[in-house]
């Protein structure tokens, strides 16, 4: 809102009618009555007009674009209830309705959404406590890895994030399987006291500092390396069939 031409519509469920709200530039004008069914519509315009110092530091539209898709993805992993879409203008560019499950269902359903049928379909449920730390979400077999870390997904309290502790944590779980130019494909889901954590060590609050970080990397190396192990039998489903009709003739 500081930086574009920004309105926000939204309406409750049971609301009788929408209200708008217009920032232009930082000057938050009067909620008005618009209309809307139900949910909440955020469009942005004109992003910097008003600071041309930061307009000439954007890349290309389609460039930008992607950025904004991926933040409203990550967005959505954490709240597989909520229906999100993404509308350049001229058409949608993303589109992932509401799931109605049980949460650790949901979540999983939505990351299938999103990561496609390949990740569900072989992908290990985590789940572990340890000393008010609670780790879920889910973890790629080995055999479904990428040449980068792009495909892994890490959020706390609910908040995506890239951090270098968390992503070492990962690379570290999966040492004893993968080789060391390949990634593993995950979406994790850690919940700390917000007291143990600070979230405002990085403009972008795209890293944390935890009060406790041996901890937090214990938990989450065990959590993984305890589920790889349970299911050291197994093998990626898609891998396996993509190989077999390799050879056939």
């Amino acid at each position: 809102g500081a930086v574009s031409r920004m309105t926000v519509t939204s309406r409750a469920r049971n609301a009788d009618s929408a209200w708008q709200l217009s920032i232009l530039g930082g000057v938050v004008g009067e909620p008005t009555p618009a209309a809307l069914q139900s949910g909440t519509c955020v469009e942005v315009r004109d992003l910097f007009f008003a600071t041309p110092a930061r307009l000439k530091f954007l890349r290309a539209e389609r460039t930008e674009t992607s950025q904004i898709i991926e933040a409203v993805t990550r967005l959505a992993m954490a709240s597989p209830n909520v229906a999100f879409s993404v509308n350049d203008g001229q058409r949608d560019r993303l589109v992932l309705p509401a799931v109605n499950a049980d949460l650790i269902d949901s979540k999983l359903a939505r990351l299938g959404q999103i990561m496609g049928r390949e990740f569900s379909e072989n992908a290990l449920k985590i789940e572990a406590v340890r000393e008010g730390l609670r780790l879920s979400g889910f973890a790629g077999l080995p055999t479904l890895n990428r040449a980068n870390a792009a495909k892994q997904y890490l959020f706390v309290n609910g908040r995506p994030v890239r951090d270098k502790l968390l992503i070492g944590a990962v690379r570290g779980a999966y040492a004893d399987f993968l080789a060391r130019n390949r990634h593993p494909v995950v979406a994790l889901f850690l919940d700390v006291d917000p007291d143990c954590v600070d979230i405002n060590v990085h403009p972008t609050k795209a890293e944390v500092r935890f009060r406790d970080p041996g901890l937090v990397r214990g938990l989450i190396v065990s959590a993984l390396r305890h589920a790889l192990a349970d299911a050291g039998h197994r093998v990626s489903t898609t891998v396996a069939e993509g190989a077999l009709g390799a050879m056939r003739p």
